[in-house]
């Protein structure tokens, strides 16, 4: 009888055949639906969906200041001066590079006769405006019969907080310097907008014959002169408009203008999205931590409910790692979920926002999907999950079978094995990295992480000093009392948890109305004690005199006090170029452009 023996089947290696058998005993687990997982998901979705949210709505933002420069800027370049018109050479190189457009901002004051006046930002443009958009009015008229001189007056488009200040209507006239000034239409949207900045005032578009009329345009008065280029394609590139930049400063280094491309048509704007991006992305980073809390409890309390399952297939002969790892991937499984709905919300927002209140913002938003953002709201979601699972899930390693169950009343105290102390490090210190390499201020994200370091060991003692001091306090005779008094210091007491969750939503409370009174108090606290009724700017010198005399006239128990000002703007700091110096942010802007500078021959 001859006959051949079964081959002994080929044992695969641990690594290869333990994953695939976890993953479907967790899912099979799992379709027992989510129950008991209610906060845990909130937790995160919230965390998530903030971080992501205020990413992708900055990115949104940004993404629609790049694609829109050229028509935010009014052209492919602009050369800005202050209170002088370019010179005959600054000209010529100009009108070399491309078309030419000028505009000139200032402010100036309306006079309605009895009506009163009322500071407006004066915008002279000229024929060509605007080069790139289009203005829009109301009712619409073409730009060069809005503004042109007819029936003894020039055109001017108006910003309707000027009309209902002054209650005046489409038609009327005002005066303005010495030129008559007819309101021919509500200006409801300009193109470049954005660029000129932040006025003090309505809005004033004229003409440049108008300004002129006007007879502001003085020595000395503050005039902003604005010369935008467009392009030819062959000129408009990346690499163009940095040659043409260098050329300027090379051909031209006393110019002292300010020179803006489309590739960065608004740089403050484009940095002050950044930061305001940064504090609220901390702000939903400590939402997160807060809901990390929760998450905690959440697999304590599933850990809890699955004590029988441990025990039976510890009983079974499972290793502990095996088990630990087995509820760790349900764990993140549920938790990808709550991140899915919050990346899912996160990335809608942008184009939620758009289509409730595109037509309503001043400014371009180009609603788009910012992956990388949206991958490091994961990362965000991912790490917290882990961070504070790992601690729960780690400490049923090494627990006996007998004493799972024991544990339900008599908690064994002890740390998770080193090798969960070394992945729950690994995860701290990803997720602070993340925070601090994903910041636009390390410094400050630094900060934020130290604050809340300290944060969770501070309320960690305070929940430790409640837990001690309820322990020593005499007891209640009454049963309802004496029970919640115990709960407070019994094994497995929520103390910590409840003191941590509701410390740092009172702390992160608590941050941001600090941060708003600093904010109202600096503002506050700048202005001097006795500050002036009226001031006046841009004097000219020939005219201080009767000015003072006027005031005399009008008010003759005031003190008039007269401080002299001057333009002027730093070319070297400490024996070196300005140009050179790399200033710290926070007052980088002393070295650009003009300043206002004021003197007197002693200190005040």
């Amino acid at each position: 009888m001859h006959g051949t023996l079964p081959a002994t089947p080929q044992k695969r290696p641990a690594s290869a055949s333990r994953l695939p058998l976890l993953l479907r005993l967790a899912l099979r687990e799992l379709r027992g639906g989510l129950k008991g997982f209610g906060i845990f998901l909130a937790c995160i979705a919230l965390g998530v969906a903030a971080i992501a949210g205020v990413s992708s709505l900055s990115r949104s933002l940004t993404e629609g200041i790049s694609r829109e420069g050229r028509r935010i800027l009014g052209g492919d370049m602009a050369f800005s001066l202050l209170q002088r018109e370019a010179g005959a050479p600054e000209r010529a190189f100009l009108d070399a590079q491309g078309r030419v457009n000028v505009i000139a901002t200032m402010r100036a004051m309306a006079i309605a006769g009895d009506k009163g006046s009322g500071l407006v930002e004066l915008k002279a443009v000229d024929a060509g405006y605007p080069t790139v958009g289009a203005l829009e009015t109301d009712p619409q008229i073409p730009p060069a019969e809005l503004l042109a001189q007819r029936d003894g007056a020039f055109g001017a488009a108006v910003d309707p907080a000027l009309l209902a200040r002054l209650d005046l209507k489409v038609g009327d006239r005002v005066t303005v310097g010495g030129a008559p000034v007819e309101l021919r239409a509500r200006l409801v949207s300009e193109p470049d907008k954005i660029a000129d900045g932040i006025g003090f005032g309505p809005r004033l578009l004229v003409s440049q014959e108008a300004l002129q009329a006007t007879g502001l345009v003085q020595p000395g008065s503050l005039v902003r002169w604005t010369y935008r280029i467009t392009l030819p394609p062959a000129l408009s590139t990346e690499e163009g408009l940095g040659r043409i930049e260098a050329e300027a400063n090379r051909v031209l280094p006393e110019a002292g203008w300010n020179i803006r491309t489309r590739l960065n048509a608004d740089p403050r704007f484009a940095r002050n999205i950044e930061r305001f991006t940064q504090f609220l992305t901390l702000v939903g980073l400590t939402a997160l931590l807060v809901g990390g809390v929760g998450v905690a409890n959440a697999v304590r309390g599933f850990v809890d409910r699955k004590r029988a399952s441990i025990a039976t297939l510890k009983s079974l002969g499972a290793p502990g790692g095996q088990v630990v790892m087995l509820y760790l991937i349900q764990v993140m499984l549920i938790a990808m979920v709550g991140i899915g709905i919050g990346l899912a919300f996160g990335a809608a927002l942008p184009f939620i926002v758009t289509g409730l209140f595109g037509h309503l913002l001043p400014i371009p938003i180009q609603p788009t999907l910012a992956w990388s953002e949206l991958g490091i709201a994961l990362l965000y979601g991912v790490l917290t999950a882990l961070v504070f699972a790992l601690a729960p899930l780690g400490r049923a390693h090494d627990v006996q079978v007998s004493g799972l169950f024991r544990d339900q009343v008599d908690p064994e105290r002890r740390w998770p094995r080193k090798r969960y102390l070394t992945a729950l490090a690994l995860s701290v210190a990803a997720l602070v990295g993340l925070a601090v390499l994903a910041a636009y201020d390390q410094r400050i994200a630094l900060m934020f992480v130290g604050a809340a370091a300290g944060s969770f060991v501070l309320l960690r003692l305070v929940a430790l000093g409640i837990m001690a001091l309820a322990r020593r306090l005499p007891r209640p005779r009454s049963t309802s009392p004496r029970l919640a008094l115990a709960n407070i210091h019994r094994p497995g007491a929520l103390t910590p948890s409840l003191v941590l969750s509701l410390g740092l939503g009172i702390t992160l409370l608590v941050t941001l109305a600090l941060i708003d009174t600093n904010l109202t108090r600096q503002l506050t606290q700048s202005l001097p004690q006795r500050a002036p009724s009226f001031f006046f700017l841009d004097i000219p010198n020939q005219q201080a005199d009767a000015f003072e005399d006027f005031l005399k006239q009008q008010a003759t128990d005031a003190q008039i006090e007269r401080v002299p000002m001057m333009r002027g703007r730093l070319v070297t700091l400490g024996g070196r170029p300005a140009a050179d110096v790399k200033a710290p942010e926070d007052v980088s802007w002393v070295l650009e452009g003009d300043r206002g500078i004021t003197y007197a021959k002693a200190p005040p």
